[in-house]
């Protein structure tokens, strides 16, 4: 995503308005040739995949334009008010005022906006902070060779058809400080943008907005006082002693102690029955229906 031409067009047509100051069509023409160069090397750029499925995100890439745009279009306005209002660069950096002089006023205004135009294209581009993720070999020459023609011609160039006249090395500094120090903010608004569309800042600021759900004893006493009755009778359930779970434990022991018992003498029956006359004989009357304590035992085992 690049948007110089718009901020260019809003900076240049404020400026006009407020100030009568009509920029020079060529140099325009200057910063638009310059910018497309720089940009056709986006294809051979060095950036980061998607981490999920892409798409077409509109209302992401038009807030960004407004808002880059316009932040940018109002910089350049400041800017061109300090140099023809004021003598701010001149006290601070001891500068030659250039003040009210028409071709030098175009020189730096034109080094200015070309400076910030093209390096929004580093902010664009990352996911994260734009000096972190680094961009690639011929964007960084392309930018490099542009801005250093830009310098140059705003540095050395007297040409009286563009109207401008040049300012010199120590204004070329100025402008340059001047224009890293306000292309920081660029990513804090890139940020914020992304925070906005994302939903998040409206769900904290309706948690912010919203009152806290407080319960009242006139609402408590709308419900008789249900939910603090039910609280308390199953605080002392859980706190009255286990008398009969302690009960029914011990109840459960002796069955199994009392079924262990039963399988065990079942077990030692049958080995008597099968290993000794006596079983095999008591197990046969038994199994014919016979009372064994009437009949007349006269065998020896």
């Amino acid at each position: 995503m690049q948007f110089p031409s718009p901020s260019v067009l809003l900076g240049f047509m404020l400026i006009a308005l407020i100030w009568k100051f009509d920029f020079a069509p060529f140099m325009v023409l200057i910063i638009a040739i310059l910018n497309d160069g720089t940009i056709m090397t986006i294809s051979k750029d060095r950036v980061k995949p998607s981490p999920l499925p892409d798409s077409w995100k509109l209302n992401e890439i038009f807030a960004t334009g407004v808002v880059l745009g316009t932040y940018l279009a109002l910089v350049t306005v400041v800017f061109f008010w300090l140099i023809h209002k004021t003598d701010f660069f001149t006290n601070k950096f001891g500068v030659e005022s250039i003040r009210n002089t028409e071709f030098k006023e175009m020189s730096a205004l034109y080094l200015q906006v070309s400076i910030v135009s093209q390096a929004l294209i580093f902010v664009t581009r990352s996911r994260s902070w734009s000096f972190v993720e680094r961009p690639g070999f011929l964007l960084v020459t392309a930018f490099l060779l542009a801005q250093l023609v830009a310098t140059l011609i705003a540095v050395y160039a007297n040409w009286d058809f563009a109207r401008i006249k040049g300012i010199g090395w120590g204004w070329a500094g100025v402008i340059w400080l001047f224009s890293i120090v306000f292309y920081f903010p660029l990513d804090i608004f890139k940020f914020f943008i992304r925070f906005v569309l994302s939903g998040r800042a409206w769900d904290n600021l309706l948690r912010l907005l919203s009152p806290p759900k407080r319960t009242t004893a006139k609402g408590r006493g709308k419900h008789n006082g249900l939910p603090h009755r039910e609280h308390s009778m199953a605080f002392k359930h859980r706190s009255r002693p286990p008398t009969h779970c302690s009960t029914t434990r011990a109840a459960t022991v002796s069955s199994l102690r009392s079924l262990s018992k039963q399988r065990e003498e079942l077990r030692l029956q049958g080995l008597r029955e099968l290993n000794t006359l006596k079983g095999h004989v008591e197990s046969v009357v038994k199994l014919k229906g016979l009372d064994i304590d009437t009949i007349n035992q006269n065998y020896t085992v």
